[in-house]
């Protein structure tokens, strides 16, 4: 279930009545300038195609602490709505380009703040450009895969109507963070991080750390955060102020975070602070205790299919009548959480701003759950049904942009989930319906991202690789050249463009291709893997040789490209790099038949029948319907027949 957040608001959905109720609550007063505020908070922690070496601890915890701080009273009290919080598997390429492309410059006016909070690893790519690493980025190819600082810059750029952006970026700025990478070691990336922003507004920038530093993270710190958002939270919760107004602006927190951070790190890291901005911009309130006297209870009156499951704050209150109503008395006023259960297996999640007296809301036709209906329909896997409910549905000017901003995730999801497949494929398989509803999706999302040339580039190669399954080599080529004229950095149509010229029989341009697919993307496995295989298709084995180690060195879990490497040793003769492969091939999946196979020629090669049968046997256990099976029992028996005699009669 998703979160959809819902106020009810007076006028229609309100009415006074009710019991009323006395305490204390702990508030703050509004930030002084009243303008609207907008924030996209990112936090990754875990990666799902980097080592274990690079994975973080506690990014994802920066990015919730921030986000809740920017709910509460002090932060400003942002409505839900005004946030787009993505950590660890909700922070995809595809989620946080629609955060940015498509919701944030709808959402935000002119007159109104931004706030961009990074956290997580921060690297160089392939052709020295810096990108943010989402959760399901490949480093192999970040290009193809990666949210490049080009972007970022886009979103906060020319595209955002705000006079105010901050931008905070706890990031650890790895030199790399791939499988032959060193992620421990930092990179230079703060001039691009620097360099964002537009002149013509107000940017601040606050950095976690200095150029070639490490930005470090810790249990020690607030139960588990970077030691940066560390003391920017604090700060924010009062530590920062020194004029006891009751107000943290920009340049009281930058000073504490700029001492604080140091001193607990024994001056190895050093926040930067860049941009144009002013030092007075009014950041958090500090808290007050005041006595809030008779505050009127809630009632809600809810309307909805008759046998849905009513939950408020995890507790059940019922389920729909025979009339299609439910009133539930007695709810004390503020943030609350409904969950409903509707009787065909729906179930919606949404949080209500109770107003004192009867909040009255229809769960069937209130315009503010079209959100969570469209969610719903995502949630099933239906993108053509989910965009036919999109552009029926009679969207209010309010909810349009997160309404666009969901489905665009949506598509960009499932086309970047295709180009992600062809990034981490060690072989050519042709998935003809896949390329064909990925191309379809890069197609509908340039009607909501108009103008983003990378989105057309993607969709062609998504459809030259659906036109190479179906055997249409001639329209594959034509789109990949014409992917390539527009982004001309994109690898992956490099790749596949040398896939087809080697169907054509156009062997040297196959090559050239190839090549260019490498030099563009030396992280990525695919490109020397597939040179290697042309070598070899030409009985060059030997010049293969290296350019299938490259591919095991980059992408040492692709058990292939490990068994393909094996198998090349041994034909070569190389025997104690053949049984460095295979270990590694069974390191990398100890149930991968075929290496068995070729263990069981090497050892009989080798005149080591015992083990050469017992390589053999476990090929067999493991595959014993496959097309060389037969063969190989036939060698088994071969190997157990006894040596004919050498003693004369």
């Amino acid at each position: 279930m998703r979160a959809l957040i819902l106020v009810l608001l007076s006028g229609g959905w309100l009415f006074a009545q009710g019991a009323r109720d006395i305490g204390v609550e702990l508030t703050a007063p509004p930030l002084p300038d009243q303008r609207a505020r907008w924030a996209v908070v990112i936090g990754v922690s875990s990666y799902k195609y980097a080592p274990p070496a690079a994975q973080l601890k506690y990014a994802h915890r920066d990015a919730e602490e921030f986000a809740r701080f920017l709910r509460s009273p002090q932060g400003g009290a942002l409505p839900g709505s005004h946030i787009r919080l993505l950590t660890e598997q909700q922070a995809t390429t595809g989620a946080i380009r629609a955060a940015l492309g498509n919701w944030l410059p709808a959402a935000a006016g002119p007159n109104d703040i931004v706030y961009l909070f990074l956290a997580g690893h921060a690297v160089r790519g392939e052709q020295n450009e810096g990108y943010f690493v989402a959760h399901d980025a490949d480093p192999q190819n970040l290009h193809a895969t990666g949210i490049s600082f080009a972007e970022i810059n886009a979103a906060i750029g020319g595209r955002l109507r705000a006079s105010t952006v901050v931008l905070i970026a706890d990031a650890c700025h790895a030199g790399a963070i791939g499988w032959a990478a060193d992620a421990a070691k930092p990179s230079d990336l703060q001039g691009a991080l620097e360099a964002m922003g537009a002149p013509d507004r107000n940017v601040l920038k606050l950095l976690a750390s200095r150029s070639r530093e490490q930005s470090f993270e810790d249990a020690r710190w607030g139960g588990g955060h970077g030691v940066f958002t560390f003391a920017l939270l604090n700060g924010l919760g009062g530590a920062a102020e020194r004029t006891a107004d009751g107000v943290i602006r920009a340049g009281e927190l930058l000073d504490y975070v700029s001492r604080v951070v140091p001193e607990q790190t024994a001056a190895r890291q050093n926040p930067r602070v860049a941009g144009n901005f002013e030092g007075s911009l009014a950041l958090a309130m500090l808290p007050e205790r005041r006595t809030v006297a008779a505050v009127e209870q809630a009632t809600l009156r809810l309307r909805g299919v008759a046998g849905t499951q009513v939950y408020v704050d995890s507790r059940f209150y019922g389920a729909m009548r025979a009339d299609g109503e439910l009133v539930i008395a007695g709810l004390r006023p503020g943030a609350r959480r409904l969950s409903v259960d509707e009787p065909g297996g729906g179930s919606y999640e949404h949080e209500l701003a109770l107003g004192p007296g009867t909040n009255v809301l229809d769960l069937v036709t209130a315009p503010g759950l079209a959100l969570a209906r469209l969610e719903r329909v995502i949630d099933g896997g239906d993108l053509d049904a989910a965009w036919e409910q999109f552009r029926a549905q009679a969207w209010t000017e309010a909810q349009r942009p997160a309404a666009a901003a969901r489905m665009a995730r949506a598509l960009e999801e499932s086309g970047q989930a295709c180009v992600a497949d062809y990034v981490q494929s060690t072989s050519v398989a042709l998935k003809g319906a896949m390329f064909q509803r990925a191309a379809l999706s890069f197609r509908l999302l340039e009607t909501l991202r108009p103008g983003e040339p990378l989105i057309r580039a993607r969709g062609l190669f998504c459809q030259a690789r659906a036109e190479i399954a179906g055997g249409k080599l001639a329209e594959a080529e034509a789109n990949l050249r014409r992917s390539l004229e527009i982004d001309a950095n994109f690898a992956c149509s490099y790749n596949a463009l040398g896939v087809v010229l080697q169907r054509l029989s156009r062997l040297p341009e196959a090559r050239a291709a190839f090549d260019r697919a490498r030099q563009l993307t030396p992280n990525w496995a695919l490109p020397p893997l597939q040179i290697a295989q042309l070598l070899i298709g030409a009985g060059e084995t030997t010049r293969a040789l290296p350019y299938l180690e490259e591919a095991a060195r980059l992408f040492p879990k692709a058990t292939g490209i490990q068994w393909s490497l094996a198998r090349l040793n041994r034909v070569l003769r190389r025997p104690d790099a053949f049984l460095a492969a295979a270990r590694a091939t069974i390191a990398a999946d100890p149930n991968y038949a075929p290496i068995y196979s070729e263990l069981g020629l090497f050892h009989e090669a080798s005149g080591n029948t015992a083990m050469a049968a017992e390589a053999y046997n476990t090929y067999l256990t493991l595959a014993p319907n496959l097309v060389d099976s037969n063969q190989v029992r036939e060698r088994v028996q071969r190997l157990r027949k006894p040596a004919p005699s050498l003693r004369r009669p």
